[in-house]
């Protein structure tokens, strides 16, 4: 901050003029106000409420095995608060203070009261959008004691356990399971939705001003009430707001203490779960009385009413009397919380056919728009609005990796990575996550990450670099891989989690493929043969990523009414010879009958099926009966051909996704003993389970099995033997205490990525190919391995090893020790001197051709002779 706006339009540089002017605009801010508490009665009505046990487990005696987990659960490496102890300082001696600590929170819970160091915050500003000058457009971010942080903390773990039964799943924010692509997929698919279907809705984005630092504390205690907290887990609440205060950074010093008597703190652990406690009753308002979306398609079931992450709150508008209820459920909000809703900021999106002119009217002077609006951080809205998410991104990218242009030659290989996966490619996630980029793009991005990692010539493929470490690569991402992974996981929210807020808009965009009238159905059928056209971009993006993986149901699930939901085309788990015939499957196509309970609730009236269907022959509909039925096991099949089992079958009600067992779809490729690319890890399983991060390397592997195929882990193979690999030995390569350059060189040296002469005459034959020391042909073993003038060095390691209990061999020397968890300091000293060693050779061979330097390789090792 260089400068603020003083209330009389002057513009000042001066420390104390500014930290002035903040104490007297945070004062004015955190200054409670008369909240109505008729407006508050109204918003207490139909509450949902924790249940007797709720309130009793988190009314119980905080323990110290809580605030333990609390402690190692705080991040490391953040800003401190007053009293200057990281929460590093409370870890590493939380075994001889903990129970003091304990005592000490114990005794303040008595009290009513924390230490004053506990109370106190530091405000650290941090800009947004706008002006800067003005105060406002600076957000406050407090900065806490470890000590606080510590009992939010523990409260926080209590309270997230049945934060879910309190807050709608239409609010995502600081909720378990719940994510902000949860909004970001529903409000795309509903606009989806509206242009593929003759619906008109209108999206009013809410903007409120200083959503946190407004809300009032009595009013937060009264809904927690009436949500069904019991008094000691509001007395442990309280704890944390009684007696606050702030003082807030500027200029390079603290101003004088402020008492905040409103407001949640942005940087308390607990303080997002408030917030969604705080905003619920006013949506809870909204949900009751709004007309709200109505997905086409779905006659059962609420409507989509709003869509809120935190304070980011979008409601849907269908006509003027939702406007109404929106006017009121804002001003009754407003007098119940002192919230201010900034008109200004706010945004509306009208989506459908409906002409402008017989649009609702909207309060504070706000204009409908059509194209689109940016939502979360996102655009959505026509094809042509979102192409703005895509605008510059190359642009910012190269400009992000080019600032480390001037250190990239002293950069090591784990550095550049860092720089390019979580400084450049990671700013592209939240977008790619929701959205497909244009064609193009991604390979252009790609490139620039790749040339940025080799700053000159490519030594090995792109391909090999996108591996973990620990299987021959740098871990470089590829972003392609990495949309992929992020498809597969929405299709993991889709097929498992039902309480999404976006499945149903999700199903019915998913139905319209090939008309086959299947949502979740379609991860079951064998993809090469259906028909997958209608789908939009984002689902026909999801179920080509599915093609990674090939899947085969759990063995054992009992029957139910799951298998009624069978499709009868392309399915794995039902086999008919006749329903491959396409003139068949399109005429049971025609009446419907597109699953199993379809055809098991027809077995007693085929003629009939088949009169409506066009199929004269009641044979072949018997004969589909038959084999469909010879296809399923014994306790399935007494299920469904039970006519009390079919006739209680309504169609997509209790539906439970069977549980798929994943495995990577290698296709044609065939591993090989010394490849460098291998199946065995990650292991998969049940689809359900599998991480993001096992889902983005099976992705890596898959994408790029064809271009790895037959590459060989090692130049060294010819050399060491066929039977040489470095498979378990990557792993130690980076152990410290190595340096990260020396291993790099270690990592270049089994790739076979040295420029020696061999390799050096190809690009310049004056070069020549010999060695500088003597008249061998310089070859990679010959440099590290065979020259002459590494014998005594050979010699004086081999005395080493034999001194730490290991044997030395050429294998060992070059592909350094295989990592082992129970002799980890051995390893680690062991790759520190190989790396010393082949460090001390290639020095050598440069100050030889320089002409200057030692060129005595057993003489560079000196200083590990002298430890």
């Amino acid at each position: 901050m260089v400068c603020l706006r003083l209330p009389d339009g002057k513009v000042t540089t001066d420390d104390s003029e500014m930290r002035q002017h903040a104490v007297d605009f945070y004062s004015s801010l955190y200054k409670a106000e008369d909240c109505d508490s008729m407006c508050t009665e109204q918003l207490l009505h139909g509450l949902p409420k924790l249940g007797p046990e709720q309130r009793v487990a988190l009314d119980a005696d905080i323990t110290l095995q809580e605030l333990s987990t609390a402690v190692m659960q705080l991040s490391t490496g953040r800003a401190p608060g007053i009293d200057g102890l990281p929460s590093e300082f409370y870890k590493h001696f939380w075994g001889s203070i903990g129970e003091d600590f304990y005592e000490v929170m114990c005794e303040s819970f008595h009290e009513g009261s924390l230490p004053v160091s506990c109370q106190r915050a530091v405000l650290s500003l941090l800009p947004k959008k706008g002006d800067l000058a003005l105060i406002k457009n600076w957000r406050p971010v407090a900065l806490l004691c470890a000590e606080y942080k510590i009992v939010s903390k523990c409260l926080s773990n209590r309270l997230k356990e049945y934060l879910g039964l309190l807050i709608h799943k239409d609010q995502s924010y600081c909720v378990p399971d719940r994510s902000i692509v949860d909004n970001l997929f529903l409000i795309r698919d509903v606009l989806d939705i509206c242009k593929l279907s003759d619906v008109n809705v209108g999206l009013l984005s809410l903007d409120q001003e200083k959503a946190f630092d407004r809300v009032d504390h009595q009013y937060l205690f009264k809904i927690m009430k009436a949500f069904g907290f019991g008094d000691v887990f509001l007395s442990w609440v309280n704890l944390l707001y009684a007696g606050a205060s702030c003082m807030v950074k500027v200029g390079g010093g603290l101003s004088c203490p402020i008492p905040v008597k409103r407001g949640i703190r942005q940087g308390c652990p607990i303080s997002g779960q408030l917030y969604s406690l705080a905003i619920e009753p006013m949506l809870c308002f909204l949900r009751a009385k709004l007309t709200g979306f109505f997905v086409p398609g779905v006659t059962k079931g609420p409507t989509i009413a709003l869509s809120a992450y935190a304070d980011d709150v979008i409601v849907f508008i269908t006509g003027g009397e939702d406007v109404k209820v929106l006017s009121n459920a804002l001003k009754v909000y407003e007098g119940a919380s002192s919230a201010k809703v900034n008109w200004g900021k706010s945004e509306a999106l009208w989506a459908g056919q409906l002409q402008m002119g017989s649009t609702p009217r909207l309060p504070g002077g706000l204009q409908w728009g059509r194209d689109g609006m940016k939502t979360l951080g996102v655009f959505l809205g026509s094809d042509v609005f979102q192409k703005k998410n895509w605008e510059g991104v190359v642009e910012k990218v190269c400009a992000r990796l080019s600032r480390w242009k001037w250190v990239l030659p002293q950069l090591s290989y784990r550095g550049r990575v860092l720089v390019a996966n979580n400084l450049a490619a990671s700013t592209l996630w939240h977008r790619l996550m929701i959205l497909q980029p244009p064609k193009g793009l991604i390979q252009e991005l790609q490139r620039t990450l790749v040339n940025f990692f080799w700053s000159g010539q490519h030594w090995i493929k792109a391909a090999a670099l996108y591996l973990p470490l620990h299987e021959g690569g740098q871990g470089l991402v590829d972003i392609s891989s990495r949309i992929t992974a992020f498809r597969l996981q929405a299709a993991q929210r889709l097929l498992y989690r039902d309480c999404s807020s976006w499945v149903e808009t999700a199903y019915i965009l998913m139905r319209r493929a090939g008309c086959l009238g299947f949502d979740k159905h379609l991860f079951l059928l064998k993809l090469e043969g259906g028909d997958l056209t209608g789908l939009t971009p984002f689902y026909e993006s999801v179920m080509q990523a599915w093609r990674v993986f090939v899947s085969s149901r759990q063995a054992g699930m009992p029957p139910g009414m799951w298998l009624f939901e069978e499709p009868l085309f392309h399915n794995t788990a039902i086999q008919s010879r006749v329903l491959g015939s396409a003139s068949l499957r399109s005429c049971l196509l025609g009446v419907g009958c597109t699953k199993l309970g379809h055809l098991m609730r027809s077995r007693s009236r085929l003629e009939e099926l088949g009169e409506r269907a066009g199929i004269r022959s009641s044979r072949l509909l018997r004969k589909v009966v038959d084999e469909v039925c010879d296809s399923l096991p014994v306790l399935h099949l007494q299920s469904v051909t039970d006519t009390s089992n079919s006739d209680r079958w309504k169609e997509g009600l209790d539906y439970v996704f069977p549980a798929l067992i994943v495995s990577a779809a290698m296709g044609a490729f065939e591993e090989d003993v010394g490849t460098l690319l291998s199946f065995d890890t990650p292991g998969l399983g049940e689809f359900k389970e599998v991480g993001k991060k096992a889902m983005y390397r099976i992705c890596v592997k898959v994408s790029h099995a064809s271009s790895l195929e037959g590459v060989k882990s090692t130049r060294w193979a010819d050399v060491l033997g066929p039977g040489a690999s470095p498979k378990g030995c990557w792993r130690s390569l980076y152990k410290l205490p190595i340096d990260k350059r020396t291993a790099d060189l270690q990592w270049r040296i089994i790739h076979g990525a040295i420029a020696n002469n061999m390799h050096l005459v190809h690009l310049d034959p004056t070069v020549g190919e010999g060695c500088p020391f003597c008249a061998e042909s310089e070859t990679l073993a010959h440099l590290f391995l065979l020259c002459p003038r590494l014998v005594g060095m050979i010699e004086l390691i081999t005395d080493w090893f034999s001194m730490l209990g290991e044997v030395f061999s050429s294998q060992l020397y070059i592909f350094g020790p295989k990592y082992r968890f129970s002799q980890k300091g051995v390893v680690v000293l062991l790759n520190f001197v190989l790396g010393a060693v082949k460090l001390a050779i290639w020095k050598t061979r440069k100050n030889s051709i320089r002409g200057q330097g030692s060129v005595d390789v057993v003489g560079m090792l000196d200083p590990i002779k002298s430890i």
